[in-house]
């Protein structure tokens, strides 16, 4: 099997691993899932023969490996500086800029404990992505970051929006099965 072949086959894993950790609620288990697909993708870039990218990808997928089982902020501070030492290894151009800010923002969130946290950060990190590779002129990397975008999407609303109005009738009194409670106020007066 040649490298070119090889790198493909593990793309199509870092995109369906990124896909899959949109759709756990868990941090742990998002974070994990990352870890998956920037592994896959470290590969993906070393099988290219483009060690830069595939060190920052490694770097992402370390981050999130420890970010998994650790919200230590001192190793968040480790990773932001790992960030910052890669965007000055790798500036290009003003894109760049967008890669470090996506890459700060992906970082602080992923040491967050809070998913619902770490989940709107990821949003806004898909977006500036999806930013730059449209500007860089990706096809298929804007597609990418727009469908991680959706899956985010997706995973926020059935974790956060699906079930309110289920919710909010229990809240009034209303079991899910179209009953109604009985509520009775007994009020002491002190008098």
């Amino acid at each position: 099997m040649s490298h070119f072949i090889l790198s493909q086959i593990l793309a199509a894993f870092a995109f369906a691993c990124g896909l899959i950790s949109y759709q756990f609620k868990e941090r742990r288990s998002i974070l994990l899932w990352m870890f998956g697909s920037a592994s896959c993708n470290a590969n993906h870039f070393y099988f290219l023969g483009r060690p830069g990218p595939a060190c920052i990808a490694l770097v992402v997928g370390a981050r999130s490996l420890v970010s998994a089982f650790s919200i230590n902020q001192s190793l968040m501070v480790l990773f932001q500086g790992l960030t910052v030492v890669g965007f000055f290894l790798t500036f290009q151009n003003s894109l760049s800029y967008l890669v470090l800010f996506a890459g700060l923002v992906a970082g602080y969130a992923s040491f967050q404990q809070s998913d619902r946290k770490i989940r709107i950060l990821f949003l806004l990190c898909g977006l500036m992505w999806l930013t730059h590779n449209l500007l860089a002129g990706s096809p298929v990397g804007s597609l990418m970051e727009a469908t991680f975008v959706t899956s985010n999407l997706i995973g926020y609303w059935r974790f956060y929006h699906r079930g309110r109005s289920i919710d909010s009738a229990d809240d009034q009194g209303m079991k899910r099965d179209g009953e109604t409670d009985v509520r009775v106020d007994v009020r002491v007066g002190h008098g």
